[in-house]
């Protein structure tokens, strides 16, 4: 189980971190710079190449999402 993943995307590093605080149950915390980009649901068991693969396909998915939005809630 992995606490933190960090994923290279078109020259961006982003962090996802696990928080434990959501009333809902675990979540990934995706950041860029420190600052929120998107937050999905954690499966306790998923690993980190699961967990980098959703990330992944999330960013894909949001390519033409303007660089202004980043870090919006």
């Amino acid at each position: 189980m992995a606490e933190r993943v960090t994923v290279f995307w078109q020259g961006r590093e982003y962090d996802a971190v696990r928080s434990r605080e959501a009333q809902a149950g675990p979540v990934w915390q995706v950041l860029r710079d420190g600052a929120p980009v998107t937050s999905f649901s954690a499966d306790p068991h998923e690993g980190a190449g699961a967990v980098k693969q959703k990330i992944l396909g999330w960013l894909e998915g949001n390519e033409s999402r303007p660089e202004q939005d980043v870090g919006r809630q």
